[in-house]
């Protein structure tokens, strides 16, 4: 997308704010200006390599995530939240921008501008808190994302509900024509002192318009492209359903449904989690129809701190660490296991991968993590038939 199509979304959401301060003389305005970065190391060894079975040996790095936002409240019913993001090899890109209002002595909220759909305990988190350096695989080879939209949802102490409708992703200035509904809904049975039991489901609906989707997911390691792996895995992808229909990166899905289930128990430092989904895809022309799912489990332990949990977004918050470096100790340290499995076979298209993870995070403060996993996944149908290494992230966050 151009930059001034970014411009004008931003001019246009900023004179929105100012509207609405404008019109609130007796009303509190609040600033807040912060950001994030995330720069990633992996070593891949790529074995098996379909049609010659060789094997590569890659080193990739990149800025996967260099963020910039300001957010901050027009009284005590209106807030407001834009964000910048940049990531290697992309153009500037608009993460969050949205106005959410809240009316006075009313249960709900309104959320208008450009955000995440309402799908999956990880993919609602933020990447600062999430449990592995990737997000399960299913949130990315079914293009759980951002759009523009509006959405209404509700929260209580055990409980949220949010639903929206949303066309396409800002940055995609809108030429597909592609639309999408969602809906998320997650419950705490269990929230004591110690211990937090979550459950949830989503859904979405989604339609290409002018486009058409793919189904295809890379090796646990977001620095691979078709140039640092000299074009044996293009985009850096180790599976892709369309290909095996015509021989080609092809995308074949005119209109999709996801469905999602989503588990989390959090007990003093230990933690685990699970989701699943399945989507049903609708092939256009002549490419059948598809039945693919995914999904993954995991647990892990902290020493030093302990996982936290955001009751009004029904997904994790910013993990605690008890004694700081700096203040009397060496911050926190956590360990995690974790198993990913994406199934893409069905009615024609291949494509599976299994992934296991092993990973080890240092919180030297509760804004700072390094953070390194092994990971060793196994391809069915692929453009080869494994890959492994190491992926490290240096983060922070202000």
């Amino acid at each position: 997308m151009t930059f001034l199509f970014k411009s004008g979304f931003a001019v246009s959401t900023l004179a929105a704010s100012l509207v609405f301060s404008s019109g609130a003389n007796a009303q509190d305005k609040t600033l807040e200006i912060g950001g994030r970065f995330m720069m990633d190391y992996a070593v891949t060894d790529i074995d098996n390599i379909t049609g010659s079975m060789e094997s590569l040996s890659v080193t990739s790095s990149e800025v996967r995530r260099a963020r910039l936002f300001a957010k901050g409240k027009f009284g005590s019913a209106v807030s407001y939240k834009f964000e910048f993001n940049h990531t290697t090899g992309s153009d500037l890109e608009i993460t969050d921008g949205y106005l959410q209002f809240s009316p006075e002595n009313q249960p709900f909220k309104i959320k208008v501008g450009h955000f995440k759909t309402h799908n999956s305990l990880e993919e609602e988190a933020s990447s600062r808190f999430i449990t592995t350096i990737e997000r399960g695989g299913f949130t990315d080879a079914f293009g759980l994302d951002r759009r523009v939209g509006l959405s209404i949802g509700t929260a209580g102490d055990n409980y949220t509900l949010n639903a929206g409708i949303y066309g396409e992703n800002i940055n995609n200035d809108g030429s597909t024509n592609g639309n999408a509904a969602a809906a998320r809904a997650t419950f705490t049975p269990i929230k004591s002192g110690d211990m937090l039991v979550h459950l949830g489901t989503s859904w979405r609906y989604r339609d290409s318009g002018d486009s058409n989707f793919r189904y295809r997911q890379r090796p646990f390691a977001h620095s691979l492209a078709s140039d640092n792996t000299q074009g044996v895995l293009p985009s850096g992808r180790i599976i892709n359903a369309g290909r095996i229909v015509t021989g080609v990166d092809e995308s074949f899905g005119d209109k999709d449904n996801l469905f999602a289930v989503e588990g989390l128990i959090l007990k003093d430092n230990l933690w685990a989690a699970a989701e699943y989904a399945i989507i049903d895809v609708t092939g256009v022309d002549a490419n059948p129809d598809a039945n693919f799912g995914g999904g993954y489990i995991e647990a892990g332990i902290i020493f030093g701190g302990r996982r936290s949990y955001k009751s009004s977004g029904g997904t994790y918050d910013r993990m605690k660490v008890d004694s700081p470096l700096g203040e009397g100790g060496m911050g926190a340290v956590s360990l995690i296991a974790r198993y990913d499995t994406l199934d893409l076979q069905d009615n024609g298209y291949e494509g599976k991968l299994d992934t296991f993870v092993l990973g080890a995070d240092w919180l030297p403060t509760k804004n700072t993590r390094l953070r390194i996993n092994y990971f060793n996944a196994e391809a069915d149908g692929g453009y080869a038939e494994s890959a492994s290494g190491i992926n490290a992230r240096l983060g922070f966050d202000f």
